[in-house]
């Protein structure tokens, strides 16, 4: 069997990566579509290229971070890698948009934004009551290394949930309010694929379920602004 050399392997999925990167690129229909499906009826141009931004900012990082985690050392433990890399890309993507983004028009909420205003209690409460089943199982059951990426998926889905809450409101208050209600989804379900995986095979499948089922929740009529 021929060996190949790991960075030229390291290399030739990089080119991978930047090919499908330039094949899925955002365009307006992607991010019309986006808004759509998050409870934008008819979205204008401004709101359009909202979506478009806010995909960007998230599948410019895959490729890199695909590479990045593939030289990481594997641990053994049966966790996807591309479910971790779509998390950390989601989480960079929510910490790079607490900064304001210069120029931009700011829609000031009148009322404080809070969790619920935007998210499922049933996605939120979903992802609880799995984590800490998987917890309960990986003590009673103790695997070390899965207990480590256990409380590192549990961070990671928590900052992202907190930047989408707190992070500056940016452009048109609707689309705004669409992309957070999807961040928290997104990343509730894929925190449940990573966990699931932690516990076992099977289990890692119904977690890829309820990842799909998640991150396509309605969501909640958005408060309004008194």
């Amino acid at each position: 069997m021929v060996e190949i050399n790991p960075w030229i392997a390291l290399g030739a999925f990089v080119v991978t990566g930047l090919l499908l990167l330039a094949v899925l690129w955002p365009t307006e229909a992607n991010g019309r579509r986006l808004l759509t499906k998050w409870g934008v009826a008819e979205p204008s141009a401004e709101q359009v290229a909202e979506g478009v931004r806010y995909l960007k900012r998230r599948r410019v990082l895959y490729p890199w971070l695909y590479a990045v985690l593939w030289l990481v050392p594997k641990w053994g433990d049966d966790v996807d890698q591309f479910v971790v890399v779509v998390l950390t890309g989601t989480l960079l993507a929510e910490l790079l948009a607490l900064r304001p983004r210069l120029g931009a028009r700011r829609e000031a909420l009148l009322t404080p934004r809070g969790l619920f205003d935007i998210a499922s209690r049933w996605v939120l409460l979903s992802y609880a009551v799995f984590v800490g089943g998987a917890a309960v199982h990986l003590v009673i059951h103790p695997r070390w290394t899965a207990l480590a990426w256990l409380a590192g998926s549990v961070l990671a889905v928590g900052l992202i949930v907190w930047a989408a809450v707190t992070r500056p409101a940016d452009g048109d208050h609707a689309a705004d309010m669409a992309l957070r209600t999807r961040s928290v989804h997104v990343a509730a379900g894929l925190g449940v694929a990573v966990v699931g995986g932690l516990v076992h095979p099977w289990i890692g499948i119904l977690g890829l379920l309820m990842w799909a089922a998640m991150a396509n929740t309605a969501p909640r009529t958005a408060k309004i602004d008194r």
